[in-house]
């Protein structure tokens, strides 16, 4: 097999990478807001971010792959680009680039969400067309 992408396959992750980000964005907005008037411990917020970072990969992997094909591919170049972008904007937010021990298991983390997003959203766009 092959791997031949087209413009739509390259704007299908575009915008894979586009919705995650922009989910992730708002949850942690939300969650932020939480934490503020919770009283959680360190180690319940750095579960939450993985979790939200999975929930944003796999949302915004759903939303932008429609042709049903390649999902393994497309799901890991998202969760990858997701994990960098992301890694970018909240460092540029927080005003620090450091990168700690979790950031490798950020990356193995967000490829593994990607690349199983992508295998499961191309089934079920194979079993709507069916």
């Amino acid at each position: 097999m092959s791997l031949k992408l087209n413009k739509r396959d390259f704007f299908e992750i575009f915008k894979g990478v586009l919705f995650s980000v922009i989910i992730s964005l708002l949850a942690v907005i939300i969650f932020a807001v939480v934490v503020k008037f919770a009283n959680l411990s360190q180690k319940a917020v750095q579960i939450v971010n993985i979790f939200l970072r999975i929930i944003s990969i796999f949302f915004g992997t759903l939303l932008a792959i429609k042709s049903g094909k390649q999902g393994l591919f497309k799901g890991s170049v998202i969760g990858l680009l997701f994990i960098l972008i992301s890694y970018l904007v909240f460092s540029l937010i927080n005003g620090s680039f450091a990168v700690n021990p979790l950031t490798a298991f950020d990356i193995i983390f967000c490829l593994a969400a990607g690349l199983l997003s992508g295998i499961f959203t191309v089934n079920v766009r194979k079993n709507k067309t069916e």
